[in-house]
């Protein structure tokens, strides 16, 4: 059964984030974390590729708490504020990505294509390691006490895959799956 550090469920935009950031987090910490990143595609990426007609609208010149729909909007502010809209853009030019400003006040990507944007994000979670286990549809979660013989004593996660009932095990789990805003992209709420 192979073990993961942090095992992150969703390869969408969320969940490509959240792997680059774990993967370079342990690159300035000099740490070695096995990182796997799950998603139930075999090709993640679905909702970038036809956001902003296929263009990939990235941010807007101005993003404020009310422009979100539900959830608090303290924390919707707090996230804001620890990643704004400058922070995004600096972070797409650092992935290879030049936007451009429209006069709607959105950034899209230069060459106007979302592929660009989806694979620089896949890109970089090759470059800082983790490991992608796409076509890995999950059906089961389950919390694992740590036993008397476990590496370190502590809990962790066990996740099993719906398609041939393999598991894998991680210490931290991220799951940023989405909402079912299109779930012909496996958005689907499962």
């Amino acid at each position: 059964m192979p073990e993961y550090d942090i095992a992150i469920i969703g390869a969408g935009a969320a969940g490509l984030a959240a792997a680059i950031f774990a993967g370079e987090e342990a690159e300035r910490a000099g740490v070695n974390l096995k990182i796997a990143l799950l998603d139930g595609a075999k090709k993640p990426g679905a909702k970038i590729l036809v956001s902003g007609g296929g263009r990939c609208n990235v941010t807007n010149e101005k993003v404020s708490p009310d422009d979100y729909c539900g959830g608090s909007a303290k924390i919707i502010r707090n996230v804001l504020r620890s990643f704004d809209e400058q922070q995004t853009i600096h972070w797409m030019e650092n992935l290879g990505v030049s936007l451009k400003l429209e006069p709607t006040g959105k950034y899209f990507p230069l060459t106007n294509t979302a592929r660009s944007v989806l694979d620089a994000l896949l890109q970089r979670v090759d470059e800082v390691g983790v490991q992608r286990l796409f076509g890995y549809r999950v059906s089961n979660i389950g919390r694992v006490t740590a036993g008397v013989g476990d590496a370190g004593g502590a809990a962790h996660w066990r996740i099993t895959n719906a398609i041939d009932s393999t598991t894998i095990t991680a210490h931290t789990l991220i799951i940023s799956t989405g909402g079912q805003a299109l779930p012909k992209s496996g958005s689907d709420g499962a």
